[in-house]
């Protein structure tokens, strides 16, 4: 059974587009380590319901607080609505490259497809000069769409330029071959805008995601909680970059509730709501990030054979241990890497349905109280209960659970690696018999 896993891993990693999408989250990984660093900075310690701001006082001492706080939330939301349209850039590139057509172009393009598409008034007014910024570049965004765009527009090149063209040779001779598939792309990516800008007017998408989020919900408790845990892993498998269906703790009325109980009675042992989102999966589920990512990173230095993915585990751990796993996704990765997408599935949901367990026999308090925004997952319970340290003993055992069930997908991750090294190896003795 593993050996045909394997097998299957082995032939969709040979895919052409397969490997352009991987080449593509390597080259991102920098630009989002940087933004992941710079939001762990905004939300922990400048910002003034920030953990680390609490824990030391920063804003009391620290000059110009509130002027990094405005600087660093801005730079998160260029950097985040760059995402998308530096993806495309990338895919276009490399899927120009893999064809020997022009790259450079293919991924100019492919940028500029990406900002046509997002201008939500290139139908609705004149823009004028210097109003250019009214692109509207969503922090919101799915990588697999924006890795698809990139791959349209290198086929785009690839069916309408020349094979080992170049724009200016080795005399410097410009051959200007490129405009038709350049002209294409822009204008299906003006066919795209007028579509969105329909969808938009007539609500279609507002009325799909209503649709789509009524289909799942089957009422509250636990099953509820792990419908939604799994949903919110698949969907950041697939790249979204939205957690789907997250419920603050100032936007979930369950936990209002339950705090007012709590606050009422002195005690949380007879709170209303006790299987909710905010105890199950903000407490528990999501302790190692989404899909227990930090576990992941944890197993990967424990166990992982491949120094890239060693490598990358350690520049990530920072901003995983504050909640931001997004870098070791994009580097390793996770995004739709096969391999990984059962523990990412199954680790949030054992922790919740086990948390569901130690809850009902009250081996733990419930997380009743607001927790400070940019406290590292793991300890979410403890902060949450107001200390307890049956909380944070459930958290670490937990946490412990979660690297056991990644260690054995990073041993199959080595597996793969080796024989993928090995055909790689017999490749290039064959390539050098033939030369001989």
């Amino acid at each position: 059974m593993q050996q045909k896993l394997i097998n299957i891993i082995l032939s969709t990693r040979r895919r052409r587009i397969v490997m352009i999408a991987q080449k593509t989250l390597v080259s991102i990984f920098p630009f989002l380590l940087i933004a992941t660093i710079v939001l762990v900075i905004s939300e922990a310690v400048f910002n003034e319901g920030g953990y680390i701001n609490n824990l030391f006082k920063v804003s009391s001492w620290f000059p110009r607080f509130n002027l990094i706080d405005r600087v660093t939330s801005n730079l998160i939301s260029l950097l985040g609505g760059l995402t998308a349209t530096i993806t495309a850039y990338f895919a276009a590139k490399y899927t120009a490259r893999a064809y020997e057509r022009s790259a450079g172009t293919a991924g100019i393009t492919a940028l500029i497809f990406s900002l046509i598409v997002n201008s939500r008034e290139l139908f609705a007014k004149f823009i004028n000069d210097g109003e250019l910024t009214r692109i509207n570049l969503p922090v919101n965004f799915n990588l697999f769409i924006a890795i698809c765009i990139g791959y349209l527009i290198g086929q785009i090149f690839r069916l309408l330029s020349p094979a080992g063209h170049r724009i200016v040779d080795d005399n410097y001779v410009y051959h200007p071959r490129t405009g038709l598939p350049v002209f294409v792309s822009i204008a299906v990516a003006v066919l795209c805008n007028a579509l969105i800008s329909l969808g938009t007017r007539y609500n279609v998408f507002s009325y799909i995601g209503t649709v789509f989020s009524n289909f799942f919900k089957i009422g509250s408790g636990v099953r509820q909680v792990a419908v939604d845990t799994v949903l919110r892993s698949v969907s950041a498998w697939v790249g979204n970059s939205s957690v789907y269906n997250e419920i603050g703790f100032i936007s979930d009325p369950d936990a209002i509730i339950n705090l007012n109980s709590a606050l009422g009675s002195g005690t949380t042992s007879s709170i209303p709501k006790l299987f909710t989102d905010t105890n199950l999966y903000a407490a528990y589920g999501g302790l190692a990030g989404l899909g227990g990512t930090l576990a992941l990173i944890v197993a990967i230095l424990w166990k992982s054979a491949s120094d890239k993915d060693q490598n990358i585990g350690i520049r990530s751990i920072f901003p995983a241990l504050f909640n931001h796993g997004v870098p070791a996704m994009v580097g390793i990765p996770v995004f739709l890497n096969l391999i990984y997408l059962v523990p990412f599935i199954v680790v949030p949901l054992v922790n919740v349905l086990l948390a569901a367990v130690l809850l009902y026999f009250k081996i733990v308090p419930p997380a009743v109280y607001p927790v400070p925004a940019g406290t590292p997952n793991i300890l979410y319970a403890f902060v949450g209960t107001a200390g307890s340290i049956r909380a944070l003993t459930a958290s670490i055992v937990l946490f412990v659970l979660d690297i056991l069930i990644y260690v054995q997908f990073v041993k199959l991750d080595n597996r793969v690696h080796e024989m993928l090294l090995k055909e790689d190896m017999d490749g290039k003795e064959n390539r050098d018999e033939e030369i001989d």
